[in-house]
């Protein structure tokens, strides 16, 4: 097999070798078993003639015993249907002189002139029938001459051999029919397998090097798609794995555009602020003069605060990572939803009245849940720095809390710009902005941090907003954080 040959070319080859191995194996047992049928066809036709052929002859003994040898010409002369019908020929020879045999009755005198000694039916094997003519004799002892009953088993053992070829014939067609069956049965089991092979001949022509066209979000749509279709299905068996193999591979293919993204966000995000240190050391100690105090202190400012910029994109990408990856511990605790709220707004008074803007607080409810207070805190604040920043002057930020079911839930809404409906899942990806430019200030971490945070909350988030209507985003807390209403 060629080292180049792609692995669904490799599936499909070994499809057609697995059928032809069965088909040799169904021709050679079908071969087998026609044989041994055949042969036992002619061991039982040759028991028949030889027990018919004693029979007879022993009725016919019975006659030259107590008759005579004339009386039995007369009853083979008189009755000598039943020595035509089974192809016997009756003869007589002179015990005194080796004459030539005298035909009496039964069949044609085709066969009188035969070895009668050599084919007694006593010294015949069965399987002589398939290799010598085809005789059985058998010798009748007379008062003056002896008599000779000869059997010719050709007719009967040609007719055995058509009735053997329809045999064949009709074994033949169920081979075929079979071997039909299985074929369809092996394309059907295998092309699970043909699909997955299919996908890893893609999977190896395509490198994280290579633009993609569809993205992360087609990416994660087409898996979600695909999962739907699969489970509307209800295929089982190697479909299943397949499934799932493919599932893995778009999502793997997600992940890594995902990451080259990234890497590109981040290399874009460092540039501004590591140029910006590069540029003031450069301009400060490419001077020509000796650079006054003010202007060391403007530098080293302009360097921590780029540094500072850096450092705090970097912490924020480790924390989200370490969230992902639970290394922190989460330490449950009662929490006053309501009271919790009230703080985190009252942080952001001063801002509001800056920029002429309300925060309203009368969607709030009295609810107690068990979650862990620090990471709560920091999931609305962060979601209502998301609210300031896309929220223009004079505009009213909406908290509500309370509780929903059997659980709690949190919201943090705005009359701001909002987000169009192709961005909803994007947005709590790391690095995604939803202006690509990267004009805005921001890093596009802040909606990942709380994801991040919410799903060690063991809860779940999820955003309504229609574009140019402002947005809302609900934190539902699941049933085991033991809601306790107040």
């Amino acid at each position: 097999m060629s080292l180049n040959m792609r692995a669904e070319q490799s599936t499909r080859l070994a499809q057609k070798m697995l059928f032809g191995r069965f088909v040799a194996t169904v021709i050679l047992c079908f071969v087998a078993i026609l044989l041994g049928i055949g042969l036992m066809q002619v061991y039982s036709l040759d028991g028949a003639d030889k027990k018919l052929l004693k029979s007879m002859g022993a009725e016919y003994q019975r006659i030259l015993k107590y008759e005579s040898d004339d009386k039995l010409i007369h009853v083979l002369e008189g009755n000598p249907e039943r020595l035509i019908e089974n192809a016997i020929t009756a003869v007589s020879v002179s015990q005194n002189t080796q004459g030539k045999p005298q035909y009496i009755a039964g069949t044609k005198q085709d066969n009188i002139d035969i070895p009668f000694a050599y084919f007694q039916a006593d010294d015949r094997a069965w399987y002589q029938l398939l290799l010598e003519p085809h005789y059985l004799t058998l010798k009748l002892n007379g008062q003056h001459q002896d008599f000779w009953l000869a059997l010719n088993v050709h007719p009967r053992l040609h007719l055995l051999f058509m009735q053997w070829l329809i045999m064949v014939g009709a074994l033949a067609l169920l081979c075929a029919v079979i071997s039909l069956f299985v074929w369809r049965l092996l394309a059907t089991t295998l092309s699970p397998v043909h699909r997955l092979a299919k996908t890893l001949d893609q999977a190896s022509e395509w490198s994280v090097s290579t633009p993609q066209e569809d993205g992360t979000h087609t990416a994660t749509t087409q898996d979600k798609a695909t999962a739907q279709d699969n489970n509307g299905k209800g295929e089982s068996g190697l479909a299943v794995l397949n499934q799932s193999l493919e599932l893995v591979h778009g999502r793997l293919e997600a992940t890594i555009t995902s990451m080259d993204n990234t890497l590109d966000a981040i290399a874009h995000d460092l540039r501004t602020p590591l140029s910006r240190i590069a540029l003031t050391t450069e301009n400060t100690l490419g001077s020509s003069q000796p650079p006054s105090n003010e202007q060391l202190t403007n530098a080293l400012s302009d360097c921590a605060e780029s540094a500072q910029q850096v450092s705090g994109m970097l912490n924020t990408l480790m924390k989200i990572n370490d969230e992902a990856a639970s290394k922190s511990s989460v330490a449950f605790k009662a929490v006053d939803l309501n009271q919790l709220m009230l703080n985190v707004a009252s942080w952001y008074e001063e801002l509001a009245e800056d920029r002429a803007m309300k925060i309203d607080v009368s969607g709030l409810k009295p609810c107690e849940v068990s979650t862990e207070p620090n990471r709560l805190v920091q999931v609305v604040v962060n979601l209502i720095d998301n609210s300031f920043k896309y929220t223009p002057t004079g505009g009213t930020i909406f908290l509500t809390c309370g509780p929903a079911g059997e659980g709690a839930m949190l919201s943090v809404g705005d009359n701001g710009i909002g987000i169009a409906p192709e961005h909803h899942e994007l947005i709590f990806k790391r690095l995604y902005r939803v202006d690509q430019s990267r004009t805005k200030s921001g890093y596009g971490l802040g909606l990942a941090m709380v994801k991040a945070m919410v799903t060690s909350l063991k809860a779940r988030i999820r955003v309504d907003s229609v574009l140019g209507q402002g947005a809302v985003f609900t934190v539902v807390l699941p049933n085991e954080t033991t809601v306790i209403d107040g």
